[in-house]
């Protein structure tokens, strides 16, 4: 692999907070399933684009893309209009998601260059190739 391109359709999803469930007297961490939905469908996109993955160290360029304008519902049902999630929970969302895919582990990323932008169509463009280290 030297270099691939990957567009992810849609708003890009922040990596969400460990939530804690119970089950009797039992405690369990879990993802909450728009973060495991999101990381599914970059990582069946990956699948599509990615041969195998990366053996050694990589770098990414990440570019997100959200409508400022578009009608956001929050988890509650609450209307927040303008709101965008943070840089940095979009892009662990998306190196999450291409573990296993693009990279054997995402320990190898071994530097991220991210930007937020506006645009009409939300999505993420993400670059992912070898590293010169």
């Amino acid at each position: 692999m030297s270099e691939i391109k990957i567009t992810i359709p849609g708003r890009p999803v922040p990596k969400g907070r460990p939530r804690i469930g119970y089950s009797g007297r039992k405690v369990y961490l879990y993802t909450p399933p728009e973060t495991e939905k999101y990381e599914r469908d970059v990582s069946r996109i990956g699948k599509l684009i990615c041969n195998s993955p990366a053996s050694g160290p990589v770098e990414m360029e990440i570019a997100l893309f959200f409508n400022p304008q578009a009608k956001v519902y929050t988890t509650g049902g609450k209307l927040r209009h303008g709101t965008l999630p943070d840089l940095d929970n979009c892009v662990k969302s998306i190196v999450d998601g291409l573990n296993k895919v693009a990279y054997v582990d995402d320990r190898q990323v071994v530097r991220i260059l991210a930007e937020r932008r506006c645009d009409q169509v939300e999505r993420a463009e993400v670059i992912v190739r070898e590293a010169d280290v």
